[in-house]
């Protein structure tokens, strides 16, 4: 189920979709693995001013609204959670559109950006593990915004006599950018294998498919399992994570 929610998160950062959701870094000290504090999400949004944004958490199965806020005339607002361990939180848009945040509890978000275009633009301050969700959403929404071109060049061209060369020719374009998605996403789970946000990346559906497969990329599901249960053993998206590998295991072990 969790798969599922960060799947459709995923989608929903670039195409107003359904949503539903997932996670930071190798070493803390056991008061920034389990303490209870307040984290401070606050911003501006140009052109956001009498919109409703709906701050919401992410849980294993399902996303909680747990605070909404209107931003003044000038588009400043602030959400103050109460953070009982590191994880996911949402802010949604009117138009369905959704913002990913890490957070952890003392942590401090600034946020700049037009309604106009949200959340494609959005600029972020904060802390490094929040800073790398946010690139890993940054480059993925450039990739889609892509691939958006090319499905679009398509059906503009639908009726060209040269259509079928011009599909061969954008089918290779696809790949490449697929390549690229991949390639970034391996390359940060293996340099962040300690970070709660590679759960994220690890569970990325680009467009309606999934990029790294449980099934030929189980070195990926492994590697974090181990590293992440090591360091969150009770945070409770690491305890699903694991729970997932190990039917995973069981499932193979069957076949075999």
């Amino acid at each position: 189920m969790i798969k599922f929610c960060l799947s459709a998160i995923a989608r929903s950062m670039v195409k107003i979709t359904s949503a539903s959701g997932f996670l930071f870094v190798v070493l803390f000290s056991s008061c920034q693995h389990g303490s209870v504090g307040v984290a401070t999400v606050s911003g501006t949004f140009t052109d956001a001013g009498g919109l409703k944004l709906i701050f919401q958490e992410m849980d294993t199965h399902e996303i909680h609204s747990v605070d909404s806020v209107v931003p003044d005339q000038g588009g400043t607002f602030v959400f103050s959670p109460v953070i009982k361990e590191p994880g996911f939180w949402l802010i949604k848009a009117p138009s369905g559109k959704i913002l990913v945040l890490f957070l952890n509890a003392g942590d401090q978000v600034d946020l700049t950006g037009s309604m106009r275009d949200f959340p494609d633009n959005v600029v972020m301050e904060g802390p490094k593990e929040a800073m790398l969700l946010n690139e890993f959403y940054r480059h993925t929404r450039n990739n889609e915004r892509q691939v958006d071109s090319l499905e679009m060049l398509l059906i503009d061209r639908q009726d060209s006599s040269d259509y079928y060369q011009l599909t061969q020719k954008l089918d290779t374009n696809f790949r490449d950018i697929w390549e690229n998605q991949r390639n970034y996403e391996t390359a940060f789970i293996n340099n962040h294998t300690g970070s709660l946000a590679a759960l994220v990346v690890l569970n990325y559906a680009f467009g309606m498919s999934p990029v790294l497969s449980p099934v030929e990329d189980s070195i990926y599901y492994q590697r974090l399992d181990s590293a992440l249960f090591n360091i969150y053993p009770e945070n409770k998206h690491v305890k699903f994570h694991h729970q997932r590998v190990l039917d995973l295991k069981n499932k193979v072990h069957q076949v075999n």
